[in-house]
């Protein structure tokens, strides 16, 4: 008869280097995550803005400047500083004005690293 051998005993859990990986990039998820969400915000919030000018009635799309600083006004509400008026391009075109608003944001990431993004919305306003 075969005399039982002992069994080896396996690793039932994660070693310290798996662990500190795992922590490792879940860390670097986060940061970015932190980086990339502000900018994105900041777009939604130039969206609706444009958006709610495309619904206010009381609005002149015949005029630029009333239809700048209806915009200036919406974004300095939402506290969006970075649009400037030469980010802003208007066009009136049988009897529809077109707001397009293109412009990029970066912020730093790690080191000498940056993180950019390149946004351009437009609205048409049929008055």
């Amino acid at each position: 008869m075969k005399k039982p051998t002992k069994q080896r005993r396996r690793q039932g859990g994660m070693s310290t280097v798996a662990l500190i990986l795992i922590v490792g990039i879940f860390a670097f998820l986060v940061i970015t995550f932190f980086k990339v969400f502000p900018m994105y915000y900041g777009n939604f919030k130039v969206k609706n803005a444009l958006q709610s000018m495309a619904q206010d009635s009381e609005l002149d799309p015949k005029s630029k400047r009333a239809l700048w600083e209806a915009l200036s006004k919406r974004l300095f509400i939402d506290e969006v500083r970075s649009i400037t008026r030469e980010n802003v391009t208007m066009q009136r075109k049988d009897g529809k004005t077109t707001i397009t608003v293109t412009y990029e944001t970066r912020d730093n990431y790690i080191g000498n690293l940056f993180i950019g993004a390149n946004f351009s919305e437009s609205i048409v306003i049929d008055r």
